[in-house]
Parts: structure tokens; sequence; C-alpha cells
């Protein structure tokens, strides 16, 4: 028994997970931006890419530099971007451990490599990951305060540290720093601890210290906002997407509907008739909600017996409804989607949560209600395991498009590339923007003339129309000449004119 509750077994379960996150699947249209930077030739040329970057990679410095430095010491096929993700993943179980740790929750790291959001954003070649292991460590900190009750430095050292990480690695770092450090003067107030925070000059220094050297960061990133620097708004945001989030964080999309058929469903003005429809996909997710919810009640309506769980609970509550306000509130307030992936930084705080309440079920309920976290966790490891796997639930296949293209351009076929510039460049095709160019496929969406007076191609190479296509042009180009499908791939359609 004293094997089996040994938190460095778990630890070494979860970190055994990490390396068959990974796959080489084709890149999709995110990971192109960070492969712009992982192949610029030098360092230089990678400074030069940033500066003049208008995509908000540019937001994510760290990512972007490690993602160049690994490319240059091991290369830079699909599975190689991603595989550095598997160092950010062990730095958050890492960080998940010592919370374990002080919490008495030894099976912690293992409750984060099970999740399904944590599996899909370490076969990423995006900055999610670093993101996780920068919030596992924030998290880390405030544990640390709860345990030490606000005295020593140690805790200072671990805010201050996973802070300027974190800060390294997004412009919203800001915002789970906030909420953390608001957890922890929530906690302190509560339990009155003001004299033995107040006592600790040198954690102040710390603290201060570290809020210093993100300044420079700070001005980096205003330089970028100066200069008009923002992410892609695809979606509206109203209460499907809002739902769709929760949908992502708790990892639902590898037992239900993929991300795909939500996007269609987002669309569709007939969305109950469209739900009644796909019902049968509904069934596993709807059974993990239920799970979820009936862990959380039945495991933290009770006050845990120890201690520093009992405090630490309101400030995880308070973290997340914080980060979670204030991305709702400025996403309908402007319109500017927060994804699930923005979450990375406090899903830590949420898998710890869920920790807590896995115990208390443990800890409290009757034997059969005991088996409630066992198929909670067994959902949520076939849901991730299918986000590996599944061939229905791979991402969008630049790779078998570009292959195809490829010979085409080399014809001199009039070639329309109706998707992600930068993704194709990384497969071989050269992109032009402007206007059609020999030996180039053309990418009608970043054009200053008008395509619809251009001469119609042979070839269009479709993907994701709301995203490359929000206009309908291109698609209006199809209906009208009477283009024909000649061959699909992941969210790709291959459109050609036989008389063109």
């Amino acid at each position: 028994m004293k094997f089996i509750a040994s938190p460095r077994l778990w630890l070494l379960a979860a970190l055994l997970l990490l390396p068959f996150m990974i796959t080489n699947d084709s890149l999709w249209l995110d990971e192109g931006d960070t492969a712009r930077y992982a192949l610029q030739p030098d360092f230089q040329a990678w400074c030069h890419w940033l500066r003049h970057d208008g995509q908000a990679d540019c937001q994510m410095p760290l990512a972007m530099l490690v993602s160049w430095v690994a490319a240059k010491l091991w290369g830079a096929a699909e599975w190689q971007l991603r595989a550095v993700n598997v160092l950010w993943g062990a730095l958050a179980l890492a960080g998940m451990y010592r919370v374990g740790k002080r919490l008495q929750l030894p099976g912690l790291p293992l409750l984060l490599a099970v999740q399904p959001y944590f599996w899909f954003y370490t076969n990423e070649a995006r900055p999610y990951a670093l993101q996780v292991a920068g919030g596992a460590w924030l998290l880390a900190a405030l544990v640390e305060f709860c345990s030490a009750q606000a005295a020593g430095t140690a805790w200072a050292w671990l805010l201050a540290g996973a802070g300027i990480f974190l800060f390294c690695g997004t412009l919203l770092a800001p915002l789970p720093v906030a909420a953390t450090v608001a957890a922890g003067a929530f906690i302190a107030w509560r339990s009155g601890w003001k004299s033995g925070w107040r006592r600790e000059r040198r954690a102040v220094v710390i603290l201060l210290g570290g809020l210093a050297a993100g300044v420079p960061v700070g001005i980096y990133y205003l330089t970028t906002l100066l200069r008009g620097v923002k992410g892609a708004q695809i979606w509206p945001v109203d209460a499907k997407f809002i739902t769709y989030v929760g949908y992502e964080l708790t990892g639902m999309g590898g037992i239900g509907l993929s991300s795909g058929e939500i996007r269609g469903l987002a669309r569709s003005p007939h969305l109950l008739h469209e739900l009644t429809a796909r019902a049968p996909q509904l069934l596993l997710p709807l059974l993990a909600l239920g799970l979820l919810v009936a862990i959380f009640w039945l495991g933290l309506r009770r006050t845990s017996a120890q201690e520093v769980r009992r405090r630490l609970l309101p400030g995880l509550w308070l973290m997340l409804a914080l980060t979670a306000g204030v991305f709702i509130t400025v996403s309908f307030g402007l319109q500017k989607a927060f994804w699930a992936r923005h979450y990375a930084p406090i899903f830590p705080a949420y898998v710890t949560l869920l920790g807590l309440a896995i115990a208390g079920v443990w800890a409290n309920a009757r034997p059969g209600q005991r088996l409630l976290p066992g198929l909670l966790c067994g959902l949520l490891l076939w849901s991730a395991l299918n986000f590996r796997f599944a061939p229905a639930l791979r991402k969008e296949d630049y790779r078998a498009a570009a292959a195809y293209a490829r010979p085409l351009v080399a014809q001199g076929r009039n070639v329309w590339w109706v998707a992600g510039g930068y993704a194709a460049n990384y497969y071989g095709l050269a992109t032009a923007d402007a206007e059609p160019a020999p030996g180039r496929v053309f990418t009608p969406g970043h054009a200053r003339l008008d395509v619809r007076a251009l001469p119609r191609p042979q070839v269009i190479i479709l993907s994701k129309p709301d995203v490359h296509d929000a206009g309908g042009v291109v698609q209006q180009i199809i209906a009208e000449d009477h283009y024909q499908v000649a061959a699909r791939y992941q969210s790709f359609v291959i459109w050609t004119n036989a008389g063109k």
C-alpha cells in the first residue's frame, strides 16, 4: 500500500504517458505559424520576424524562441516540432507532483496526464503546453503559500519565477498571475494571516524583483499592440461559443462531437434539430458531464479534514471564477473570442479542484459511489486516446493537400490555395498573396484586387471556408462555374474545373 500511495509512482506513471502523446501527423493551420519561426535560418532572422509578425504568435515569444532552438538542435519534422512539449509536459507534471505532495493527493500528476485537454495541446506545436506548465507552478506557489501560512520566502520565489516564465510565454499572463495573487490574498485575509505576511519583507522584495523583471517584456508587448497585432476573430461570441469552450476544457471532444461538427453546428440556424439528429454522439459527453457534476457535488460539499485543503479550496474557486469571468465579459463586450486554449495557465487549478473532489468522494461517499471517479477517469483517458489515434479526430491535413498541389504547380496549372499560407510553405508550396504568379499557388484571401475579375483557376484547394473565405467569394465562383470535387482530405476539399 505504501508503494501505491507513493507520489513518485504516480509521477512516473504520468511521465511515461508523455512520449505517446506526440504524433507525426500533418501540421495544421496554427502550427504552420510556429513552423514559420522554427524555420528561420538564424537568430537575427528570427528576431526580424518577431518584430514584423502581424499575428498573435509574436505575443508568445518564449515558445517561439524555444521552437527555433529545438529545430536547430534536432530538426523540424512534424513530430520534432511537437517534441519540445514533452519537456513542458514534464515540467507541468513536476509542478503537480509538488502540489500533490503538499495536499496529500499523490495521484494528481496522473490526473493531469489523463486529461484529453492535456493530450491535445501536448501534441500541438503551439505554446499551450508551456502555459500549462507555467500555470502548474503558479498553483504550486499558491499551495506553498497556504502550507506555510504566508511565512518564509519559498512561495514568493515560486510565484515570481512562474510569473516571469508565464509572462514570457503569453501576453495574457497578467490575468492568471493576478488571479493567483488574488486567491492568495483572499486566503490570507480569510485565515487572519496579516501579521504573518507583513513580517516577510524578503518575500515582498522577491515579488517586486519579479515584477521589475517583467517590465521589459511588458514594454515589448505594448509595442506589438501599438503596431496593431491581434489574433484572428472567427466566431461570434454567444452562449454556444461559451458552451464549446467548456466542452473542450472538460475533454469531451474525444468521445462526442468533433471540432469540425461543432463548427457546422455553430453556423446552423437549426441548432436544436441538429443536436437531436446527433443525439447518439452526445450520450458519452452527457455521461461525463453527469459524472463531473456528481463528483464535485459529493466530493466538495463536505469540508476536508486536512487544513491546507480546506484553506485552498475557496482560493481555487476564486482563481477559476476570476479568469473565466474576465474572459467571458471581455468576449461578450468586445466580441473577442477567448478559446479553451487561452485557459491553459489555470487548467492545473481545475485539475486540482477535480482531484480534491475525487479525494472527497473516496473518503466520504458510500462504496458504490467510489466507482464514479474511476468511471470518469476511464472516459477521460478514452477521450484522450481518441484524440491521439482516431482518424476522424485528426487535424487539418495540409501535408496531403500540398502534395496534391505541388505537381500541378510544376505543370504550370492555375491553382488557388484558399487555406493557410505558412503551413503551405512548410510543405514546399510557394504562395502568391497579391496576385497570381507562375510557379506559385495564389491565396485570394490576401489579394488586393477583385479576385472575381481574374481568370478562373483550374484547381481550387479550399479549407475551412468560414475562416479562409468568410465573404463567400471563392464559394460563389465554385458554384457559378460548376467546379467538381476531385479529392477530399481532412478539412480540405479539392475542386477542379475541367473546362479551364
